[in-house]
C-alpha cells in the first residue's frame, strides 16, 4: 500500500473508532480550514488517557492563512479539550515551521516535551497545560 493510502486509511480508522474527532471550518459552504483531537498516539510525549490529547492536522488554506483562523481553531481545540475534562494538550511541529511555532507559542503550547528527527527533518513536541 502506499504512503498517502496508508496515512488515509489510519486517519479514516480513527475517525470511525473515536479516536480522532476532526473539526472542519468553512465559510460560505467552502473549506476553509480543519483541526483534529486524537486520544491515543500510543506515545506518552503526545497522549495520556484521560489527561492530554494531541492536537493534528491543524491546516489552513494558504489564501485564508494570516487571518486569525488558526488562532481561533487553535483556541476552540483547547476550550473543547477542557470541556471534556482534558487537563493538557500536546502538538508536534516542524522546528522550521516559524508561523506554526509563534503560533502555537503564543496559544499557550510553551512546554518542550521533545526534540527529535524524523524522515521530514528535526520537528519538537509542545505541551500546553489546558
Amino acid at each position: 500500500m502506499e504512503k498517502n493510502n496508508k496515512f488515509a486509511e489510519k486517519f479514516y480508522n480513527e475517525l470511525l473508532s473515536g479516536n480522532r474527532i476532526t473539526y472542519v471550518y468553512a465559510l460560505d459552504d467552502e473549506y476553509i480550514a480543519e483541526i483534529s483531537l486524537v486520544y491515543n498516539m500510543n506515545d506518552s510525549d503526545y497522549t495520556i488517557p484521560n489527561k492530554r490529547a494531541y492536537v493534528s492536522r491543524l491546516i489552513v488554506k494558504p489564501e485564508y492563512r494570516r487571518k486569525g483562523i488558526g488562532k481561533a481553531l487553535v483556541d476552540f481545540i483547547k476550550h473543547t479539550a477542557n470541556k471534556l475534562g482534558l487537563d493538557e494538550l500536546s502538538i508536534g511541529v516542524d522546528i522550521d515551521n516559524y508561523p506554526a511555532l509563534k503560533l502555537y507559542v503564543e496559544s499557550g503550547f510553551d512546554k518542550i516535551i521533545y526534540i527529535g528527527k524524523d524522515e521530514q527533518g528535526q520537528y519538537v513536541k509542545l505541551l500546553s497545560v489546558i
